[in-house]
């Protein structure tokens, strides 16, 4: 059986981390669970970002050398982004750098950088320096890591009746804490010091913080791993709580894998394309994904059988009509394939359609009466996630066999009616 980790979302919005990922040669890619998105916070138009959206979400906010026209207008939306997003039970990371700027418009002023913490019972003093030492939490190897890319800090403050407060940073041998995390409602939010970015260390500095991420995104669904502990810890662990924490973590991983097809059931974007991906190997096809830009988003095949699938995937919060951009694709696919050896292609639209809703609130159909009409002359096959999750189940549970149920997608056209 295939196992997968669950894909971490992650949002960093930073200038500079937006550069170099941009424009930079050298940009950090990360590993294939990670989903990674890099925006800058002073963009002026096209500002999309929503924290609640993903998982961790770090906001590195730098002064910028010339307008804040962009701060203007976002810095209020992240603020209030922020709240959801802890509301929800997801992790924000703030990132102080410079001084509490106020953000300008015109001759217009709106909000300043960091004075929207104080929703979070946390200030930002002018106090900064360079003696930054690991405390408490910040102990474990990757918060230890993550600070040795720091040179600079930038001091908090505290209201005092903060429950739950963890440091994770002091300034050299005092007490005056310049890095923390507590508890938001469900949420976590963390302050640390910023990283020194430059090119030589720029690899390493991001693969700090996505392992920083990481750690935090692993806690909140209950995976602490013993290496985020303090270096010694494992040696004064009795072999009953290792061998529990293997087992827990082994447990996790295989809920994960079945957790990651079951995204099929209300996801969408890229992340729906991945699960649908991992159901249609599950069924016992041969899977590659395809280039941004090609007209389908999954090829597959079972060279036993001798049948493969060009599979278009989408999830929408309506049905499937005849201006969907995925059925001009898929037409100018078949249109494509016409004499070529892939003329033969099973071509397939997999829609999580209503994807906000719960499988007993939906119509009883995914494609409008017009779609059908138009593509099952054609022999394009049209199957909702649901449809195929519950074949999967079928094949999971020992009550179909892979190539029966491969088959009975192959010989399909229009709607997509289970001929077991």
């Amino acid at each position: 059986m295939l196992i997968e980790k669950k894909t971490m979302r992650l949002l960093i919005l930073s200038d500079s981390i937006y550069r170099k990922q941009s424009y930079g040669e050298n940009i950090y890619i990360p590993p294939h669970d990670v989903h990674l998105d890099v925006g800058d916070p002073n963009e002026t138009d096209n500002f999309n970002y929503s924290l609640f959206d993903y998982d961790i979400s770090i906001i590195h906010i730098e002064k910028p050398s010339h307008h804040t026209i962009g701060y203007y207008h976002n810095i209020s939306k992240i603020s209030d982004d922020a709240k959801i997003a802890l509301d929800n039970g997801l992790t924000v990371i703030c990132i102080p750098e410079s001084i509490n700027f106020t953000s300008k418009s015109g001759n217009t002023y709106g909000a300043t950088a960091y004075d929207w913490l104080k929703h979070f019972q946390i200030e930002l003093k002018d106090n900064q320096g360079n003696d930054i030492r690991p405390s408490g939490s910040g102990m474990s190897k990757i918060v230890k890591n993550y600070l040795g890319f720091c040179s600079e800090y930038h001091q908090i403050v505290i209201n005092p009746d903060v429950e739950d407060l963890r440091k994770l940073a002091v300034v050299g041998d005092t007490e005056i804490i310049i890095g923390m995390e507590y508890q938001i409602n469900r949420g976590t939010f963390i302050i640390m010091p910023p990283p020194t970015i430059n090119n030589t260390s720029y690899q390493e500095m991001m693969y700090s913080i996505e392992q920083l991420a990481r750690s935090y995104f692993e806690r909140a669904r209950r995976r602490v791993s013993i290496l985020d502990a303090p270096d010694w810890l494992t040696g004064y662990l009795v072999k009953q709580a290792i061998d529990l924490h293997d087992q827990i973590e082994k447990l996790n991983i295989e809920k994960s894998f079945f957790d990651r097809i079951a995204y099929v059931l209300y996801g969408s974007g890229d992340e729906l394309e991945d699960s649908a991906a991992l159901l249609l190997e599950q069924i016992g096809l041969n899977v590659e994904h395809q280039p941004r830009g090609a007209n389908i988003d999954l090829y597959a095949n079972n060279t036993k059988l001798g049948v493969s699938f060009a599979v278009e995937v989408t999830g929408i919060k309506g049905i499937i009509k005849k201006d969907s951009n995925k059925i001009s694709q898929a037409w100018k696919h078949i249109t494509d394939i016409k004499g070529s050896k892939n003329a033969k292609d099973k071509v397939a639209i997999v829609a999580n359609t209503e994807c906000h809703l719960q499988p007993n609130q939906r119509g009883r159909t995914s494609f409008s009466t017009n779609v059908v009409e138009l593509l099952e002359p054609n022999g394009i096959l049209l199957i909702s996630t649901l449809q195929l999750y519950d074949l999967w189940k079928a094949v999971h549970e020992g009550t179909i066999k892979k190539e029966k149920a491969i088959l009975s997608l192959f010989e399909s056209s229009g709607l997509y009616e289970k001929k077991m």
